[in-house]
């Protein structure tokens, strides 16, 4: 696939994400279907998910592809703890030299996650998972970031009393 095309097909995704979210304030929802669209547009991406963050660690939600680790904790080294403690994108064109990398699926050969930010904490990561070497780049990068921003609008901010 061009870059052209890769390009084309995220604005596709994302504008039938936000055709078809339009209305739908239900974080849940919204990333189960983005998992669905995303896999279904790319597939070449193996695994499509979201990690939800929790007090102690991150749990698996809403997913496209084979089981995985259902549990990972907040200080993992690999990519998704990594994207969690940082807030910001990791893009890993070979995962067998990232460093510290959980290994879930031997499958993987390259990975991003992607934080999904509201307010001022990241309440989940999005994580694709490839079975190509250099399977994901910047543009998959550059795209996805604006798909994330969408999925973070539906998170609403809690007030200190919870409400």
């Amino acid at each position: 696939m061009t870059q052209i095309e890769k390009t084309q097909n995220y604005t596709a995704a994302l504008l039938r994400i936000t055709s078809v979210l339009e209305n739908e304030m239900n974080p849940i929802t919204v990333m189960a279907f983005t998992a669905a669209i995303l896999k279904k547009t790319f597939p070449q991406f193996y695994w499509v998910g979201f990690l939800l963050v929790e007090t102690n660690h991150m749990t698996v939600g809403p997913f496209q592809g084979p089981l995985a680790c259902a549990r990972l904790s907040l200080n993992s080294p690999g990519v998704c703890g990594t994207c969690y403690r940082t807030a910001r994108p990791v893009l890993v064109p070979d995962v067998a030299a990232f460093q510290g990398r959980v290994t879930c699926d031997s499958v993987s050969k390259s990975e991003i996650a992607l934080p999904v930010v509201s307010g001022n904490r990241v309440v989940a990561v999005l994580d694709i998972d490839c079975t190509e070497l250099a399977g994901v780049d910047e543009v998959d990068q550059w795209e996805l970031e604006h798909i994330v921003r969408f999925i973070a609008s539906r998170f609403q901010e809690t007030q200190p009393d919870g409400t």
